[in-house]
């Protein structure tokens, strides 16, 4: 009997280390699984990262190019702009000119005026109509000719200097808006 004994504590020891060596490889199992479920949650979380971090750099990419865009508009806009300053300089300078000249002629029209109304004799009293003809009104119609030009210069630059563009552009607009 005593060797049924041992044969039957035998079994049971092999059952017993069978069962105790099937729940140790079921932790082992379930702790490998537990560890590969975290591991997919942290691969799951670093493929959200990535996608937040390539969809930030396309924001950003966006943005360079809006920003680009924006910065090229803003050489064109420079260059027109000392294209037209340049343009208005020549403008000026030109009328300056033409002024100073007209002036010259002017005054040397009144010199050579007053020496042929010395050399002609007087044949009467001067009228109202003698002064009111000839050179009186041409140089009255001169003087409103190149006050209104000199008038248009200045308002066409301090339209410019203002940054609202061209004077007569700007007086269309207004008109036709």
């Amino acid at each position: 009997m005593e060797t049924g004994n041992k044969d039957i504590h035998s079994e049971l020891n092999e059952t017993g280390l069978d069962a105790v060596s099937q729940e140790s490889a079921r932790q082992e199992l379930d702790d490998h699984l537990e560890s590969l479920q975290e591991r997919e949650k942290g691969l799951k979380a670093m493929e959200e990262a990535q996608q937040l971090l390539e969809d930030q750099l396309e924001d950003a990419n966006t943005e360079i190019d809006r920003l680009r865009r924006e910065l090229d508009k803003a050489v064109v806009e420079a260059e027109e702009s000392e294209y037209l300053r340049q343009e208005t300089e020549n403008a000026r300078k030109q009328l300056e000119n033409t002024l100073y000249s007209i002036q010259e002629g002017v005054e040397d029209a009144k010199v050579t005026d007053l020496r042929d109304e010395r050399m002609h004799r007087r044949q009467g009293v001067v009228g109202i109509d003698a002064v009111t003809r000839g050179p009186f009104i041409k140089g009255i119609v001169v003087g409103i000719f190149f006050g209104s030009i000199l008038a248009l210069l200045v308002f066409e630059i301090l339209a410019f200097a203002n940054g609202k563009g061209e004077f007569i552009s700007l007086l269309l607009n207004t008109a036709s808006g």
